[in-house]
C-alpha cells in the first residue's frame, strides 16, 4: 500500500499493489467488480490498471484518513460514543447492502478490514475472500450469519477499545466456537455487573450514553449466538442500532443502502 498525491496536490489517494498470484488475481478481479457500485460504507477503487511486464495491478482508493479501526483499538486511542455508533451503523448499513443487494458475503470483516474517513464514516475493504452467494441454494445457507457473527466481535471491540487478543479473558475459552460466546450466554453479561462494565471501554462508562452501550452490548450478543440460526439478519442488526441512533439524533434513513 502506498499513500500518494496528484501532481497538483488536490487528491490524496490509496495505491494498492498486488503481485501475480492466484489470490490476489481474485481479489483485484472482485475489486474491479465492486468498482460498479457505489455506496458511502464500501471502499470501491477509483481507477486500476495493469502492469503485464511487471506481473502487477494496481488499485487507487480514495485515501482513508483516520486509517484503520485496528489502528484504534489500544490503550493510547480513544474513539468515543459518536464515533462507535458511527462506525456501527456504517459497517451495518454495508453489510446489509452486500447481503441483500448484492448477494455477497464478505466473510473476514474484522477491524483490520474496515477504514474510517472523515469523522470516522466506514467503509468497509478486503474484499479478497468475498463470494457471491444463492438463497436458494442449501449449500449457501450460513455464510451471511459469518458475516453477522464477525459484526458482533468487531462490536464488542470497538465498545471494549480493544482488539480481542486484548479483551478480557473473561470473554474466552478455548473450548467455545469462538470468542465471547460461552461468557455472553453460560454467564449472561447483563447479569453480571462486573463483566458488563469490564465490557465497556472507560470512556463509555463516564458519559451520559449508558443506556445506548447496554442496547448495542446486547445487539452484539444478539449477533454472537453459538447457534448460527438464532443469529439476527443485517438487516435486523440495523434496525434495532437505528433506534439507538435515532436517540442520538444521528438516524439517518435506511434507504441509503
Amino acid at each position: 500500500m502506498y499513500k500518494a498525491t496528484l501532481p497538483n496536490g488536490w487528491f490524496l489517494l490509496a495505491v494498492k499493489k498486488l503481485y501475480d498470484s492466484e489470490l490476489c488475481i481474485r481479489s483485484f478481479d472482485l475489486e474491479i467488480m465492486m468498482g460498479r457500485y457505489s455506496h458511502r460504507n464500501i471502499m470501491v477503487p477509483i481507477s486500476f490498471c495493469i502492469e503485464e511486464e511487471k506481473n502487477e495491478r494496481i488499485l487507487v482508493y480514495h485515501y482513508m484518513s483516520n486509517g484503520r479501526v485496528s489502528d484504534w483499538l489500544n490503550d493510547t486511542t480513544t474513539l468515543g460514543w459518536p464515533a462507535v455508533i458511527r462506525i456501527a451503523l456504517g459497517v451495518a448499513r454495508g453489510l446489509c447492502c452486500l447481503h441483500h443487494s448484492l448477494h455477497m458475503v464478505h466473510l473476514s470483516i474484522g477491524p483490520e478490514s474496515i477504514l474510517l474517513g472523515n469523522n470516522f464514516e466506514p467503509r468497509i475493504s478486503n474484499f479478497g475472500m468475498a463470494i457471491f452467494i444463492d438463497y436458494d441454494l442449501d449449500k449457501n445457507i450460513g455464510f451471511d450469519k459469518k458475516d453477522v457473527y464477525d459484526f458482533g466481535t468487531l462490536l464488542f471491540e470497538v465498545i471494549r477499545g480493544k482488539a480481542f487478543g486484548q479483551t478480557s479473558k473473561c470473554f474466552s475459552n478455548a473450548n467455545t466456537n469462538g470468542p465471547f460466546t460461552t461468557y455472553t450466554y453460560a454467564t449472561n453479561l447483563f447479569e453480571d455487573p462486573f463483566g458488563f462494565y469490564d465490557a465497556v471501554d472507560k470512556c463509555l462508562n463516564e458519559i451520559e450514553f449508558e443506556d445506548e452501550v447496554s442496547a448495542l452490548l446486547r445487539v452484539a450478543c444478539d449477533c454472537v449466538h453459538p447457534l448460527p440460526p438464532k443469529r439476527p439478519t443485517m438487516l435486523e442488526v440495523y434496525s434495532k442500532m437505528s433506534n439507538i441512533w435515532e436517540r442520538d439524533g444521528l438516524f439517518e434513513d435506511s434507504s441509503t443502502f
